[in-house]
C-alpha cells in the first residue's frame, strides 16, 4: 500500500499535464477591426487599445463562449453551433493566418443568419480571430490579442 501510495505521488503531475488544455480562455487589451471602405475594398484597422476595459473570452464545458467585449456591456454568451452547420464548414477557411477554426456560434439575441467562426492559436493563447457572417457572407471581422501586433494585418489577410 506503501509503495501504491508513492506511484500515484509521482504520476500525479503526468496525469494532470493530460487534461485538455486547449480551452479557450483569453485576456486581450487590443483590438484590431477589419472593415470595408464606400468602395467595397476590405481593410484591417492599426489595432488599438481597446477603448473600454479589457475583452475576456472564456469557453465553458458545454463548448459555449462567455465573451465581455468591455467593462459597459454585460457579457454575451455565444452558443456553439459548430454541428448545426456540417454543410457549410467545408467552405470556412481552417486556418487563417497560423489561427485553427474553433467553431461556428451565434448569439441568441440576433437574427439566425447572423453566425461567427472563431478562430484561435494555442501559440498565441491570448488572441482571438472573431468572423462574422451573415448567411454565407462576411461582413466583418475582429481580432483581439494581448499583443499590440496583427498578423492578420502584417500578412495582408483580407475577407
Amino acid at each position: 500500500m506503501k509503495y501504491f501510495a508513492w506511484i500515484i505521488i509521482i504520476c500525479l503531475p503526468f496525469i494532470a499535464s493530460c487534461q485538455d488544455k486547449s480551452k479557450i480562455n483569453i485576456k486581450a487589451q487590443y483590438i484590431s477591426l477589419f472593415l470595408k471602405d464606400s468602395t467595397g475594398n476590405g481593410y484591417w484597422k492599426d489595432i488599438q487599445k481597446t477603448p473600454a476595459g479589457v475583452f475576456l473570452c472564456q469557453e465553458q464545458d458545454n463548448g459555449n463562449l462567455i465573451i465581455h467585449f468591455n467593462r459597459f456591456d454585460p457579457q454575451s454568451e455565444f452558443i456553439n453551433a459548430t454541428k448545426n452547420y456540417t454543410d457549410v464548414i467545408p467552405k470556412i477557411p481552417n486556418d487563417i493566418c497560423g489561427f485553427r477554426f474553433k467553431g461556428i456560434y451565434y448569439l441568441e439575441s440576433q437574427p439566425v443568419d447572423i453566425a461567427y467562426a472563431m478562430y484561435y492559436d494555442t501559440k498565441r493563447p491570448n488572441s482571438l480571430v472573431i468572423v462574422k457572417y451573415a448567411g454565407q457572407t462576411i461582413i466583418g471581422a475582429n481580432f483581439h490579442s494581448d499583443k499590440q501586433a496583427n498578423p492578420l494585418k502584417e500578412a495582408n489577410i483580407r475577407f
